[in-house]
């Protein structure tokens, strides 16, 4: 795989079809090297909580002003080409918030990939970690500003020629692309009880809503009523 993408993504959350992805950083590897880059800050549509700022850094007033993803979106697609994407635990992160941001604007993102977390699990069963920032110190890789996108894509591109140069022979197929196939989601309404509690806990806090609530899906509900558990407590 002379060719590839590696990927990370920083976002509002864990649940691909809720959290907005608010940056993106890649490297486009060509034999080895390094031939294109991607960083990009993305304004959300939803507030960043102070517990993803202080994971990453990223505050609201820093993507106050930075492009949304219906702008940022077809220009990463446009970036990746028809290349494979690399990514730490990109099969069940990465790749499902791209994909779900993908078709919300009609674009295709159908893309085989690797993991670097799938290979390190299996060839360094015995280190007590297998994050990213274990796995650059096993390796002395330079991470300075872990859980920023295009940092640790980079520093996810040096691991991934570490494993190769490692195992590769060892077991070759490990290192063969795969399809990354991910159905999204229909989204399922929310209940006539998950409602009744959130108005109930609006009442309660004093809270009045934005969004239509009618208009909520099962999960948006259920997030939201955490957040106003986490701010507000319960009834």
């Amino acid at each position: 795989m002379n060719t590839y993408v590696v990927v990370d993504i920083e976002t509002t959350g864990a649940h691909p079809l809720t959290s907005d992805i608010i940056e993106i950083g890649a490297v486009y590897v060509e034999n080895g090297s390094v031939a294109g880059q991607f960083n990009q800050l993305i304004c959300p549509t939803q507030e960043i909580s102070p517990y993803i700022t202080s994971i990453t850094g990223i505050t609201n007033e820093m993507v106050k002003y930075e492009p949304p993803i219906e702008r940022v979106m077809p220009e990463f697609v446009a970036f990746c080409k028809d290349a494979p994407l690399i990514g730490h635990n990109i099969i069940l992160f990465d790749y499902r918030m791209l994909k779900v941001k993908a078709a919300g604007l009609g674009l295709e993102f159908n893309k085989t990939g690797l993991d670097t977390l799938v290979i390190s699990r299996k060839m360094l069963p015995d280190l007590p970690s297998r994050k990213l920032g274990a796995l650059c110190e096993h390796y002395q890789i330079n991470l300075e500003n872990a859980h920023r996108a295009y940092d640790d894509a980079y520093a996810t591109h040096e691991l991934y020629l570490k494993l190769y140069e490692q195992f590769y022979r060892e077991v070759p197929k490990l290192f063969d692309p795969v399809p990354m196939v991910w159905e999204i989601p229909k989204s399922v309404p929310l209940t006539k009880r998950q409602k009744s509690y959130l108005l109930s806990l609006c009442s309660r806090h004093q809270i009045t809503l934005k969004q239509d609530i009618d208009g909520l899906t099962k999960s948006e509900c259920s997030k939201l009523i955490d957040n106003i558990i986490s701010e507000h407590g319960k009834i």
